[in-house]
């Protein structure tokens, strides 16, 4: 559920008359969309989905330990959304995380299940940018039962 707030003040109309001079103050300030997101941790989501036949998929969601490959850390917000957009085009089957831990952008690349598999990723990464590390992650894969 995803909640947006709109708060308006207004008012401070003032009006002073002289005989030749009018004053007026008009203030209005607003304070726009202050979102909150509500997150439901109630255990695994699943999905059913089967024909009349009988036959039933369930798919469940889980969190699983894997890596990911930190590729950038830097203060320039541009440059991350350089190397996002260059990572998205040369590995589109990957996914690419553009992170903000105050003031840095950290962009992450890819879910791998397995350490090696984040390595050989690392290798052909690594002729794109300098340093890229694999760290851990904790991230959601779909299973299907």
């Amino acid at each position: 559920m995803h909640l947006q707030l709109f708060v308006q003040i207004s008012g401070l109309d003032f009006a002073n008359s002289g005989y030749q001079e009018t004053m007026q103050i008009n203030k209005t300030v607003y304070i726009i969309c202050i979102s909150l997101v509500l997150v439901s941790c109630a255990g695994p989501k699943t999905s059913s989905s089967g024909s009349s036949a009988g036959t039933t998929k369930t798919v469940t969601r889980k969190i699983v330990e894997g890596y990911q490959l930190q590729v950038l850390n830097t203060t320039n917000r541009n440059e991350a959304l350089e190397a996002k957009s260059l990572l998205l085009s040369k590995y589109p089957q990957q996914k690419t995380f553009l992170l903000f831990q105050t003031p840095y952008y950290k962009i992450r690349f890819g879910n791998f299940i397995s350490q090696s598999e984040a390595v050989g990723y690392q290798k052909k990464i690594k002729s794109h940018f300098t340093n890229v590390f694999v760290i851990p992650a904790k991230f959601e894969i779909r299973v299907k039962e």
